[in-house]
């Protein structure tokens, strides 16, 4: 149990020789033995080894009281005088050695209590501050899951917002094969124009072969967009080697015709509707519908 700070600070004063013998004197005056309960009940405080000290103190400075003999006749007297001064002189020095050892014995005892109830208090001091830092401790573990609690809400509306960044891209992605799809498409269209009827058969094969490779890769990015949750840095750079493939495609189109001047217009054009694919979400899924379809048209030799 853990008494106040009042408490400890009276009992590490202690009370004085004043205080005690005042008691005594009092409870004495009243014809009650001055023993240490008494003394500690009328002073309603103290150390019981404290008191003790201060009460043999207080005995020792007592004067001693005799009480007055009964007159016998001299020789009687004188007998009995000698005889109980023989005893008592015996008694006294038995009883003086005794107390002696008992004040000896007490003494110690009171000093070896003062120094437990010293290290009492300084125990009680030690827990009070320890039952202080618990609870500032409590404290700073109470705010710290407020705090962790905030940090949890923070990470849950980043994650959605990285969700809404990966939607964003996978948009814009889509976006992009359309475009690139069509780009070929049309690359095609114009080779079967101005090419002979054995080149234009070549022409329709390379065209399938190319659709049936982005149709597999629009499937295996859709695929992987699914997937791909926290891989929003990888869409991307998935995004910009897409660029770099249409970038190729550009310039080997310039290399084979220069009638291709109108794909490369409509590839810078891919690329401006790149930046504003956010807006045009909507409309870039009907176009890969679309897409799906020409691709399917394609795929049959000799239907345009």
């Amino acid at each position: 149990m853990i008494r106040n700070t009042g408490e400890i600070q009276m009992a590490r004063d202690g009370i004085t020789f004043e205080q005690v013998a005042a008691a005594a004197d009092a409870l004495v005056g009243e014809g009650v033995q001055p023993t240490i309960r008494a003394v500690r009940e009328r002073l309603g405080t103290g150390s019981p080894n404290t008191v003790h000290r201060h009460l043999v103190a207080w005995r020792e400075a007592r004067p001693a009281t005799t009480a007055a003999a009964p007159e016998l006749p001299a020789p009687l007297a004188a007998a009995l005088a000698n005889e109980i001064q023989r005893a008592a002189a015996q008694a006294r020095a038995e009883v003086e050695s005794r107390l002696v050892q008992t004040q000896s014995e007490a003494a110690d005892l009171a000093a070896a209590g003062e120094a437990l109830e010293a290290e009492r208090d300084a125990l009680l001091e030690q827990v009070a501050a320890l039952t202080t830092e618990r609870d500032t401790l409590a404290g700073k573990a109470q705010q710290q899951a407020v705090d962790l609690a905030e940090a949890q809400q923070r990470i849950e509306r980043e994650q959605q917002a990285a969700e809404s960044a990966r939607v964003e891209v996978a948009t814009a992605r889509l976006k992009i094969e359309a475009q690139a799809e069509r780009q070929v498409e049309q690359t095609a269209e114009l080779e079967r124009l101005r090419a002979a009827l054995s080149e234009a058969q070549q022409g329709r094969i390379a065209a399938e072969q190319q659709a049936a490779v982005l149709s597999a890769r629009l499937e295996a990015i859709t695929d992987r967009a699914s997937r791909a949750e926290t891989r929003v840095e990888g869409l991307e750079k998935q995004i910009q080697q897409a660029g770099q493939e249409l970038s190729s495609a550009r310039v080997q189109v310039q290399a084979q015709q220069t009638a291709l001047d109108g794909a490369v217009r409509d590839i810078e054009a891919a690329k401006r509707q790149v930046e504003e694919a956010r807006a045009q979400a909507k409309k870039a899924g009907e176009e890969a519908a679309e897409l799906r379809g020409r691709l399917a048209a394609a795929a049959v030799p000799g239907k345009e």
